[in-house]
């Protein structure tokens, strides 16, 4: 279960128990005040933002720990040493950079010939879209040009780096320019302290559903949005430290051929300092929003979400007066409707070959299943939202082994999981994009679905209604005895088995569906939200579950019905003269079972 920590869940709680005009009311007090404030204390030096003001505020809010951040964002970010921030992150590990700031400028000679041969090997066509990044930062103060770079100078080569946006409705080339941290040695004259930990996906839907239900717990009716901010220069944003070391970008210029040579002022995009120093400055901004304005806001580098209800028409516009208008940081709009997740074919390509090569050596490291799991955790959010943890379980298991033992072999939980891996990526590219919903079981345009399962010992069954509209339109049920073959299951494979044959029965030929499942086993339940399950005997039936929802492209939202309140449990212990009680005005039909279908789900959990 993703976790929330309890500054995230009382903004939850706040955003969803608390009138909208309440909330604007005293979202505008907060902003009255901090605006009076920041007229009155004007900025020094040139930070990122309002450092001053962000100094009040957050001890004015009560978030201890960032004073190591605040020095920085005053006097500029080191690039090279011990580089972390315990009061915002974890600390990590113990331990040194790999070579010392002597040792990387004793190098740098040899570092600026290698640049320089890349420099001059690179297309025509990278060359002037290098010089034209580089003259446009030098317009904007990023970087500023040296004629003899200093003895302490770190040779930076810059790239072109090229990313298909595919997860737009028309996919386009985004190119961005990229400063070789490798190839400059500057990434091993760091270690992070504190390994950066973000607002992933995951943790964004979790923090949707918890607001979806916490308001609809009250409100039935509750209706929801996102709203998206995007960081503008976000990396640019802040300054770094250049007495120690002054990292140059060395570019060449096509109209001359001459390679020249341009300080970088700010963070820089291939450095690995950069990634903390800029991800403790985003979060530390979130916290803010989170603890003054009392809305949920999630943080994945430059991209901030939150979802808001649906009539709150100020959330967004309070959000950017607060971090652009009074702190002074610099946002780009855009405003969403949930949060797009997508995995391209190229990088599915690549995983697919790294998973081959660890099938075929029959070994992976603690430290290989570390990052396989972070790339395959991203794979499970593209396709399948919300949750899917299918066959994740063995690689985080891997990367958390303390023991050493032959080899690392693989064994058969994870040897099991990479093989469903190879096979899933191989899938067609439109399961591998998704959007996370906020709520697919509030009411609005468009059809829904509601199902709720139940089995005993001796029956199986379920009831689904189809709501269009916000109106139900249709009620059907199906009631069916358990086959001699699942006689001597137990309880949780049978409540499985009904959630099996229910989609079996009515989403089998549908696409793009939304559902929200009510059940009231609490190991069915785990099972469902999580993609993964303890129950060994569960396991296959789990994976196969998930792998059919994902052709589908369904939302499948899991939430807990208790006993007394599941009605289907009349079905389940196959009783049929409730059913010509009308429900919400319509009267529920009957719809046959294939016994094939039957057999097939209580054969996938034998």
């Amino acid at each position: 279960m993703t976790q929330i920590d309890d500054e995230m869940t009382a903004a939850i709680e706040y955003s969803a128990t608390t009138p909208v005009r309440e909330a604007q009311r005293m979202r505008g007090e907060f902003l009255t005040r901090w605006r009076k404030r920041s007229s009155q204390l004007s900025p020094r030096g040139a930070g990122p933002c309002h450092v001053d003001l962000l100094d009040e505020m957050l001890r004015d809010l009560g978030i201890r720990g960032a004073d190591a951040l605040l020095h920085h964002l005053r006097t500029g970010c080191p690039m090279s040493g011990v580089v972390g921030y315990e009061e915002i992150y974890s600390p990590g590990p113990p331990g040194e950079p790999e070579i010392t700031e002597e040792e990387l400028l004793r190098r740098q000679p040899d570092v600026l010939a290698r640049s320089t041969q890349a420099i001059r090997a690179e297309s025509p066509a990278n060359k002037e879209a290098i010089w034209s990044s580089v003259r446009k930062e030098l317009e904007a103060g990023f970087v500023v040009e040296l004629r003899n770079p200093p003895a302490n100078a770190v040779y930076l080569r810059r790239f072109m780096v090229r990313q298909v946006k595919s997860d737009e409705p028309v996919p386009r080339v985004k190119e961005r320019a990229c400063d070789d941290g490798r190839m400059a040695l500057i990434n091993k004259a760091v270690r992070m302290a504190t390994p950066v930990k973000l607002d992933t996906a995951d943790v964004y839907a979790e923090v949707a559903r918890r607001v979806a239900h916490r308001a609809t717990t009250r409100d039935p009716g509750a209706a929801f949005k996102s709203m998206g901010l995007d960081h503008k220069e976000a990396y640019r944003q802040l300054r770094a430290r250049n007495d120690r070391l002054c990292r140059c970008v060395v570019a060449e210029d096509p109209s001359t051929g001459r390679v020249r040579f341009f300080r970088m002022e700010r963070l820089s995009f291939g450095e690995a300092a950069a990634v903390v120093h800029y991800n403790a400055f985003a979060k530390v901004l979130a916290r803010v929003v989170r603890r003054g304005l009392k809305l949920p806001l999630c943080q994945y580098y430059d991209d901030f979400a939150s979802p808001c209800p649906a009539g709150d028409d100020t959330a967004l516009t309070d959000v950017l007066e607060l971090l652009q208008g009074i702190l002074h940081t610099s946002f780009n709009e855009d405003k969403t409707e949930g949060v797009g997740v997508a995995i391209s074919a190229p990088r599915r390509e690549g995983l697919v070959h790294m998973l081959k090569g660890v099938l075929a050596r029959d070994s992976l490291s603690p430290g290989e299943a570390a990052s396989l799991a972070g790339k395959l955790g991203f794979a499970t959010s593209a396709l399948f939202g919300r949750v899917g943890r299918v066959p994740l379980q063995p690689v985080f298991r891997r990367s958390n082994a303390s023991t050493t033992f032959a080899g690392f072999k693989l064994g058969g939980d994870l040897e099991e999981a990479l093989g469903w891996w190879v096979r899933t990526l191989a899938e067609d590219e439109q399961c591998f994009r998704r959007t996370v919903p906020l709520n697919p079981i509030q009411p609005g345009e468009g059809t829904r679905y509601v199902l709720l399962t139940d089995a005993c010992l001796f029956g199986l069954g379920a009831m689904m209604a189809t709501i269009t509209d916000g109106d139900v339109v249709a009620i059907e049920y199906f009631s069916h005895p358990v086959p001699q073959e699942g006689a001597g299951l137990q309880i949780h494979h049978l409540e499985f088995v009904a959630v099996t044959v229910a989609f079996a029965l009515w989403f089998r030929d549908k696409d793009d569906f939304t559902v929200s499942v009510w059940v009231d086993n609490d190991v069915v339940l785990g099972s469902l939200v999580q993609g993964r399950t303890r129950a060994r005997e569960l396991r296959a039936a789990v994976h196969l579950f998930w792998e059919r929802l994902a052709r589908s492209r369904g939302d499948a939202w899991f939430e807990r019905v208790p006993g007394a309140d599941n009605i289907a449990d009349l079905p389940s212990r196959l009783l049929h003269a409730w059913a010509g009680i009308p429900i919400r005005g319509v009267l529920p039909k009957w719809r046959e079972v294939d016994q094939r279908v039957v057999d097939a789900a209580i054969a996938e959990v034998l």
